[in-house]
């Protein structure tokens, strides 16, 4: 029993690891509501961008911006551009990216 003992610190690192990489691959979802584009880990809101404060959106990707993506497919990638914030170009990438643009043309956003 002691032996095992001393690997406890390793498998918790790699149950940590594993919860990390599903939580950013399969846990993490883009949602609009009424107010805010929102983006949700397991259900709950990590970060929240009002919807008045986009000043445009595209399917674009720039380099200096807060990136919320799971994937590195340039197709899925959305670029807000907000009036306000230290980083202006927030970059997510919802499953379905022309939906998602529609959705934010619907709630008043221009698109570039």
């Amino acid at each position: 029993m002691e032996v095992f003992l001393h690997l406890l610190p390793l498998l918790g690192s790699l149950a940590f690891t594993g919860l990390l990489i599903h939580a950013i691959f399969w846990g993490m979802t883009f949602t609009i509501d009424e107010a805010f584009v929102r983006v949700r880990f397991y259900g709950w809101t990590t970060r929240k961008v009002a919807l008045s404060d986009i000043e445009w959106a595209a399917q674009d990707w720039c380099f200096w911006n807060e990136h919320y993506t799971n994937t590195v497919n340039p197709k899925r990638m959305v670029l807000l551009h907000r009036r306000t914030g230290v980083f202006k170009n927030f970059l997510i990438s919802p499953p379905s990216s022309q939906e998602f643009l529609k959705v934010l043309v619907a709630r008043g956003v221009k698109i570039r």
